[in-house]
């Protein structure tokens, strides 16, 4: 068995659940499966409507740890030292400008018109089986005060509760999720929680928050697979649109959110944990998917994400960029930014 794979993965993945979609239902738009909660099933759990059969199960998991060959096992073995940078948010705050700041994996600080939102929010390691390979680029207590936390799906890399709880202390901000999050949120003293269904969508102090479908799933115990939905978020300012997307497999609806919502000015992408292939599709894009996302939404900057700070699948962590930065062709209409941990991007600068 690879023991580069967190054994409690094991213990948190893949129990079937099971939908019933009607043939009208598969002919509806994204936007209307969302507005009429198609993907609500109904014994409480989330779905994909439009990506039935494509829900691994516990027999797929174990022929991918136990009996798959990783092609990549070798190269795994040297390791590697991404470059990280103390971000330096007092000079950062000189500026009235918007700018965003990847501080590893999902986990983006973004401030729009003067303030502040956090995606994915996971500070430390996240247990003793799963641990940073990039460290966190700053000092959590260092953080600028933080108004908004963006929570995309109940993972364990995304949704972090040691993160969540010193957030909460800290800085008290308001919490964004889809529904499903209520009891966890509850459960550790946070009471300032707005839920959006895809599609919903919460404006406060000039900014406006939607929450969009994704392909993807959650699962956090073995009992309560699918119980909190996944999401990405878009967010907007006057004429600026930053989409964020923490975690998906490629699918057509981020064609229809491109026509209903693009040009996008800044789309955060994920690119990493995508090998083996065959297990890792249904939901998260590969380089080439992540490219085809830019496209869709028309993307004007597109910044990777969720690559080099957690060993999660079979991939080495450096290919996702090495293979990115190979098959991206510099298109005049959407520009690769590439950060480093902790490196930032001014977003309403046209250069």
């Amino acid at each position: 068995m690879r023991i580069f794979i967190p054994l409690f993965l094991s213990i948190i993945l893949f129990v079937f659940s099971s939908f019933e979609i009607t043939e009208g239902e598969l002919d509806m738009s994204i936007e209307e499966i969302a507005r009429k909660k198609v993907h609500h099933g109904k014994d409480g759990r989330f779905h994909n409507p439009w990506c039935e059969g494509c829900r691994r199960s516990f027999v797929d998991l174990m022929k991918w740890m136990v009996f798959s060959k990783n092609v990549y096992k070798e190269e795994k073995k040297k390791g590697v030292r991404f470059n990280v940078i103390t971000t330096d948010f007092a000079k950062l705050n000189e500026t009235s400008k918007d700018y965003a700041v990847w501080l590893g994996h999902s986990t983006v600080l973004i401030k729009v018109n003067g303030k502040v939102i956090i995606t994915d929010p996971v500070l430390w390691n996240i247990n003793f089986l799963l641990k940073r390979k990039t460290p966190f680029p700053i000092e959590p207590e260092k953080l600028p005060q933080i108004n908004y936390v963006l929570i995309s799906h109940g993972h364990y890399d995304h949704l972090d509760t040691k993160s969540i709880k010193f957030l909460k202390e800290r800085f008290n901000p308001f919490f964004i999720s889809g529904p499903g999050y209520e009891d966890y949120l509850n459960s550790i003293g946070i009471s300032k929680h707005i839920v959006l269904d895809w599609w919903e969508n919460y404006q406060i102090e000039g900014i406006k928050i939607t929450s969009l479908p994704v392909q993807h799933w959650s699962k956090r115990t073995p009992f309560d697979d699918d119980k909190m939905l996944w999401c990405s978020f878009l967010i907007e300012h006057g004429d600026r649109k930053y989409y964020w997307v923490g975690d998906s497999g490629y699918y057509e609806g981020y064609k229809e959110i491109g026509e209903k919502f693009g040009p996008i000015d800044v789309l955060f992408v994920p690119v990493g944990a995508y090998e083996p292939r065959w297990f890792m599709k249904p939901y998260h894009v590969n380089p080439e998917e992540a490219v085809q996302v830019a496209r869709d939404v028309r993307a004007k900057n597109f910044i990777p994400i969720h690559w080099g700070t957690f060993d999660l699948t079979d991939e080495p962590l450096w290919l996702p960029i090495k293979h990115l930065k190979e098959i991206y062709k510099d298109e005049s209409n959407s520009k690769l930014r590439l950060l480093k941990h902790g490196g930032h991007f001014i977003l309403n600068e046209r250069g």
